[in-house]
């Protein structure tokens, strides 16, 4: 061991204190020296003990992009919009396996689902002129139409006003006796029917869904979609479903 200077403090003390202060000295070089694997903050302040804090490692930044908000899993967003003479957009989530049929004009859409058309699984969206008195009076037509038959019913609705008009959203099961029973068989009813007020016109905006009620998968996606439903970015409640 080198020899130290006659003004070193350490040089009264004995070895066994000055090899026990080195070791000391090596420990809190190794503690320290690990503050950089624990990513361990030490602050130093001047009216008190050194005091040392322990933050959380940062985790990975997420990969992939995120499902748009509101949109179900499998499905994406799909815009209708109805021309000119009905310049309003109404969307709605739908899976890949629907299409815009070809039979679809300017302000009547119509989506399959699937390839094989014979299965009835439909969707309709449309806006037409109404000649009423006001957006209440075409929701309550609809209502009276739709399910007018003795064994059909509605087994969900609500009611409410929208920015421009009224809305009637539903869940319901037509009979077979119904006119818009697919096929006459029992067959599964979502939708939502507007009275609706654009440039001080009265329409009746809607959207459609229909399934023979033994197809259960197709009528639970149906459940998915209808609270997905807007008008002009205004989001349409939808029924507590059964």
């Amino acid at each position: 061991m080198g020899s130290r200077a006659a003004g070193s403090p350490d040089a009264g003390r004995p070895a066994s204190a000055r090899r026990a202060a080195a070791a000391g000295t090596l420990a809190l070089t190794v503690l320290l020296s690990g503050c950089s694997v624990l990513q361990i903050r030490t602050e130093d302040k001047s009216a008190g003990p050194v005091r040392i804090g322990v933050e959380e490692t940062a985790g990975p930044e997420p990969t992939g992009k995120p499902t748009e908000a509101g949109i179900p899993e499998g499905m994406t967003k799909t815009s209708v919009t109805f021309g000119s003479s009905c310049p309003v957009e109404l969307t709605f989530a739908i899976g890949d396996d629907w299409r815009d049929s070809t039979g679809s004009t300017e302000q009547f859409h119509v989506f399959n689902h699937g390839e094989d058309t014979t299965r009835g699984d439909t969707i309709l969206v449309n806006c037409t002129d109404e000649y009423g008195d006001s957006a209440q009076e075409v929701v309550d037509q609809k209502r009276r139409y739709n399910f007018s038959e003795q064994d059909s019913q509605v087994l969900a609705e609500q009611t409410g006003s929208l920015a421009a008009g009224e809305f009637w959203s539903y869940q319901g099961e037509l009979g077979p006796t119904e006119i818009l029973a697919i096929n006459n068989e029992p067959t599964y009813a979502f939708g939502v029917q507007t009275g609706y007020k654009i440039n001080g016109r009265l329409v009746n905006l809607s959207i459609e869904m229909r399934t023979p009620k033994t197809n259960t998968e197709v009528a639970e996606d149906f459940k998915k979609m209808l609270p997905t439903v807007t008008i002009d970015g205004e989001k349409v409640p939808s029924p507590s479903f059964h």
